[in-house]
């Protein structure tokens, strides 16, 4: 599976630069057993739906879990995928959590929401699988663009990132022009 790491991840001022430390790599003073996802990493996706980890992101510890939620960016009308380190997650899905069990409406909600729900684990190469449930809606076919966004990632199709992110530029020069 071809894959791509030309890019350099970039340390924020202060960042422990040098060893790796805790659960998932590279972390500064505080973040020890925090995830710390930065930069951005291009990779092939094959056949069966594996995507290279990036490097930069080693896993350390077989306890730390990911969950991939697709998600809709509200600008450019597209799914992506947003994975998250299980403590994340349930503050992710804590409104969820607290409608009736079995009232129609809430039972829709959480199916909905399951179903475009999963646990990543890597394999022993350190890719992790995708099916096509997940990838069809973010329609990943060839390649997937990971994204870094400090404390949990996305997986984007590269062409709808380069859209999201050049709405979102237009809009932070909106938004500034108004304060």
């Amino acid at each position: 599976m071809p894959s791509e790491e030309s890019n350099e991840r970039v340390s924020a001022p202060g960042a422990n630069s040098g060893g790796e430390s805790g659960a998932f790599g590279a972390g500064g003073a505080g973040r020890v057993g925090k995830p710390l996802f930065t930069w951005r990493f291009k990779h092939g996706v094959d056949g069966q739906g594996r995507i290279q980890f990036p490097n930069k992101w080693k896993m350390r510890s077989a306890e730390a879990e990911l969950i991939a939620v697709v998600v809709r960016h509200k600008l450019v009308d597209k799914d992506f995928i947003l994975v998250l380190p299980y403590e994340l997650f349930e503050r992710f899905s804590a409104g969820l959590l607290d409608g009736p069990f079995v009232e129609p409406m809430e039972l829709a909600r959480r199916h909905d929401y399951s179903e475009r729900i999963m646990s990543l684990d890597l394999d022993g190469a350190g890719r992790f699988t995708l099916p096509s449930e997940l990838r069809e809606p973010t329609d990943l076919r060839k390649e997937a663009l990971l994204v870094g966004c400090i404390d949990r990632f996305e997986i984007w199709n590269p062409k709808d990132y380069d859209a999201a992110r050049a709405a979102e530029k237009v809009l932070a020069k909106v938004d500034s022009k108004t304060l």
